[in-house]
C-alpha cells in the first residue's frame, strides 16, 4: 500500500513540474532576456499578461499589442499554449492601467481580456541593493 502511494505521488509530482500554468512557466514562455534588458535600461517596464479567452490568430494579437501607444514595437512576445503575452512599455507615455484597458478594448470583439500578473520595473540586481 505504502509503495503504491509513493509511486502515485511521484508520478503526480513529475506531472506538476512543468504544467505550463504556474506563474514561472508562464513568464518563461514569453521571457526574452534581450527585450527585458533593453527595456529596463531605457527606464521602461515589462508586463506579463494572462490571456482570458481563446486567442486564435497569433498575428492579430501581436499586431494589436505592438500598435498600442507606449509599447516598444519589437518587444511583443506571445505564447498561445500558456495563454501569455508580454510587452515592454514606456511608463512615461502610458500607465499599466491605460495599456491594459486599451488592449482589452482593441480585442473585445474577439472576446479576449488581459490580466497582468507580473511587472518588471527595474533590474533584479537593483532590487537586491535597495533591500
Amino acid at each position: 500500500m505504502t509503495r503504491s502511494l509513493v509511486l502515485a505521488l511521484a508520478f503526480l509530482a513529475a506531472e506538476a513540474a512543468a504544467c505550463g500554468y504556474c506563474v514561472e512557466d508562464k513568464i518563461a514562455s514569453t521571457y526574452d532576456h534581450a527585450v527585458v534588458t533593453r527595456a529596463l535600461a531605457q527606464g521602461h517596464h515589462v508586463v506579463f499578461f494572462h490571456i482570458e479567452g481563446s486567442p486564435g490568430a497569433r498575428r492579430e494579437l501581436e499586431r494589436a499589442a505592438s500598435s498600442l501607444p507606449g509599447v516598444d514595437r519589437d518587444s511583443v512576445r506571445l505564447s498561445l499554449p500558456t495563454l501569455t503575452l508580454s510587452v515592454a512599455f514606456d511608463p512615461r507615455r502610458v500607465s499599466l492601467v491605460e495599456l491594459n484597458t486599451r488592449l482589452d478594448r482593441k480585442l473585445v470583439a474577439r472576446k479576449l481580456s488581459f490580466m497582468p500578473f507580473r511587472i518588471m520595473e527595474e533590474p533584479a540586481d537593483l532590487k537586491a541593493v535597495k533591500r
